[in-house]
């Protein structure tokens, strides 16, 4: 399991740019937000997650992460066109990032639900972060 939760998080870290510490609130965010969408995307271990307060979050996550520390490495076999699409999404600043995995939880938990009640319950949630939920939306609900 923790080959396959490396991987991941290798991918995830090289998607940031930077080694992501389990201590650090703002990396681990980041490696809660990167694997989920990395999951979305079909590359595992597939992690449960639920929505939490900055976004989706998986206790199992957390575990593997803070069992790993810095033993996460930096090579990965995703492939490099997920890592750079990531890559792209972190690009955008954590705000986007959270607002684009928000879009994708409320849109892989609502199947057959519109753009507009996607888009609806998405700004209910992160009303702070409007312009990155419509930008969101557009990215993914296309």
């Amino acid at each position: 399991m923790y080959d396959d939760a490396r991987n991941l998080m290798a991918a995830v870290s090289k998607s940031a740019g930077h080694e992501l510490d389990a201590d650090n609130p703002d990396d681990r965010l980041t490696m809660q937000i990167g694997c989920y969408i990395l999951n979305s995307w079909g590359f595992g271990p597939m992690y449960r997650f639920s929505l939490y307060f900055r976004g989706p979050y998986s206790v199992e996550l957390t575990d593997d992460h803070r069992s790993l520390g810095n033993e996460v490495g930096g090579t990965t076999d995703v492939p490099d066109e997920a890592v750079e699409k990531l890559s792209e999404i972190f690009g955008k600043g954590l705000g986007y990032a959270e607002a684009y995995t928000t879009v994708l939880l409320v849109k892989n938990n609502s199947p057959g639900a519109s753009y507009g009640s996607i888009q609806k319950r998405a700004l209910e949630l992160k009303p702070h972060l409007s312009s990155e939920v419509e930008e969101a939306c557009s990215s993914i609900l296309v």
